[in-house]
């Protein structure tokens, strides 16, 4: 039982990752544009927000997220 709850777990948290590489799932209050706190959905483009973040706004637009590379 233990290995089926944690083989659902693994599963489950591989599809929010997936998620979370999408413009329209981070753009939580559907503004347009990601910010800080929406970015924190994905490890990964918190540790690049400031270099996409070209200017300066403290928000990703759609162009700057387009050069986000997930790894």
């Amino acid at each position: 039982m233990k290995k089926l709850v944690m083989s659902v777990f693994v599963i489950a948290s591989s599809f929010s990752v997936v998620a979370a590489d999408d413009f329209a799932t981070l753009d939580t209050d559907g503004n347009g544009s990601i910010s800080k706190d929406e970015a924190m959905q994905n490890v990964s483009l918190v540790h690049q927000f400031a270099d996409l973040d070209v200017d300066n706004s403290g928000e990703l637009s759609k162009e700057e997220f387009s050069k986000f590379k997930a790894s």
